[in-house]
């Protein structure tokens, strides 16, 4: 088998285990990915069964509804075979790999009695190695270079620093705990809003998507480049808590976070489940923010804790 025929039989088997995975996935959420909906209802079972984001741009090349001419990238593919009930892509591939697959190191000769041919065909397995190489190097370039649009990166990222990296949408807590942990913190009544220590108006924020108090807007689909946030009392709670009086609280309010510039490192509840996602740290965007709602715009979506003096820089940026 020459060169080209190996390429040839790896694209076949490639493609043959990502259709074996597209009816996977549609079996385990009796669903058929045919329209926009449907990914997004996709995008959101991963989630509450992984706690993983997939973006809908990566489902959509996956299942042909938009073009790709690659294959999308194993970080990408890792929570989806978690989500039909493998632990990561290569035991997927481990489990559904075909005949073929499997007979294609025994066609490479194993006999001496053709020394010519035997050459020839080492030849070829070396210059397919380089192909691979090559390519690898190519798509790891590729990668590089695809910017955020795919936020299935893998959990628990590790810096040199030793010290855990947290990255939008792929860090989720059960409880506040969990995170506040994770600066030396201590969880108290005012767990959702705590100054990070021994950084000034750096605050480790918890806020509830659509809370009925604190309104806490955006477009979840994003997984919120920008958070408005307003307050307003519950119905019936203080008669004197009338408009002019909730005007005049998001006002206060307003000219204290531009006097201090806060940076949010944010951690955010009910976008799909109960659990708090890290979204990245916001700063106030002054230019879109008002007396009646503050904005809030994500500066970066990673925060790295054996770093976390960095974190001032923002306000530079």
């Amino acid at each position: 088998m020459n060169v080209r025929s190996i390429q040839a039989k790896k694209m076949e088997t490639k493609d043959h285990n990502i259709q074996r995975l597209r009816e996977a996935v549609e079996s385990v959420s009796g669903r058929r990915m045919q329209t926009p909906k449907d990914f997004d209802y996709l995008r959101n079972s991963i989630y509450e069964e992984c706690h993983e984001m997939v973006s809908i741009s990566t489902l959509k090349r996956l299942w042909g509804y938009n073009r790709y001419d690659n294959t999308p990238r194993k970080s990408s593919l890792n929570p989806i075979a978690r989500y039909v009930g493998f632990r990561d892509w290569d035991d997927f591939l481990q489990h559904n790999s075909n005949d073929e697959e499997r007979k294609m190191p025994e066609e490479l000769p194993t006999s001496t009695k053709n020394e010519p041919h035997r050459h020839i065909r080492i030849y070829a397995l070396v210059a397919l190695l380089i192909l691979i190489v090559i390519g690898g190097g190519l798509l790891l370039k590729q990668t590089l270079s695809e910017g955020q649009d795919d936020t299935s990166t893998q959990k628990d990222t590790i810096a040199s620093s030793g010290k855990r990296v947290l990255r939008k949408g792929q860090d989720c807590f059960r409880t506040i705990e969990d995170y506040l942990s994770l600066f030396g913190i201590e969880a108290t009544d005012t767990a959702y809003f705590r100054p990070l220590p021994d950084h000034k108006f750096v605050y480790l924020w918890g806020p509830e998507y659509m809370h009925p108090v604190w309104h806490n807007e955006g477009d979840t689909t994003q997984l919120m480049p920008t958070i408005t946030e307003y307050w307003t009392p519950l119905p019936g709670e203080q008669d004197y808590q009338n408009k002019e009086y909730v005007k005049l609280a998001n006002e206060k309010l307003y000219y204290e976070r531009l006097e201090k510039d806060e940076l949010r490192l944010t951690f955010m509840k009910n976008i799909v489940d109960g659990f708090y996602v890290f979204l990245g740290i916001y700063r106030m965007d002054k230019e879109n923010s008002s007396i009646e709602k503050t904005v809030w715009k994500r500066v970066t979506d990673q925060c790295d804790l054996g770093n976390l003096d960095k974190v001032e820089l923002l306000r530079n940026e």
